[in-house]
């Protein structure tokens, strides 16, 4: 289920290029050791640094602006009114323990998203084949909230999973 992982939470405020390239950096260096456990045991992470490349995409042909990234197997992608964090290793390492890596996983994602935010508000998506296409294109086209995105998914995919281990069965987790 899923080919990877998508990550939303809500934009509780306006952040520069260089704000969110401090922010990310400061992830990194506070759980490196976390990193280099994926680059061990995930699948697709490899060789971890830290660095980000950031860019600001300007409005044009009625898109709106915002601002995108990649870094050490994971993605940002800042909308008006919430932010999406995608990560590379499979949906499915996030709750299968034989994968090793869901803890550290689950915690640089977390991280990421208490950077941007203060509130607990967090959804995890199994993204490919299509289940997370439409609330992306809401959060970008649409610019809806993660209010809007919370019902959409309830209205896709029914009822989210409350823990990592749920997942098995879930196509999505939620916590508020």
């Amino acid at each position: 289920m899923g080919t990877h992982i998508d990550c939303i939470i809500p934009k509780e405020k306006s952040y520069s290029v260089a704000e969110i390239k401090s922010k990310l950096k400061s992830v990194y260096n506070r759980l490196q050791s976390e990193y280099l456990h994926l680059e061990e045991n995930g699948s697709f992470t490899k060789k971890p640094n830290g660095d980000w490349w950031i860019l600001l995409v300007p409005s044009e042909y009625e898109n709106p602006e915002y601002i995108t990234g990649e870094g050490d197997s994971f993605r940002i992608d800042i909308y008006e009114k919430v932010i999406h964090i995608g990560c590379v290793e499979r949906f499915s390492s996030l709750y299968l323990e034989d994968k090793n890596i869901s803890s550290e996983l689950f915690k640089i994602i977390n991280e990421i998203g208490k950077a941007f935010r203060k509130s607990d508000e967090l959804l995890l998506a199994a993204g490919g084949f299509g289940d997370t296409d439409h609330i992306l294109e809401m959060a970008f086209l649409e610019e809806a909230d993660f209010n809007e995105i919370c019902k959409k998914m309830y209205d896709l995919h029914g009822i989210p999973a409350t823990t990592l281990t749920a997942l098995k069965d879930k196509s999505w987790f939620l916590k508020k």
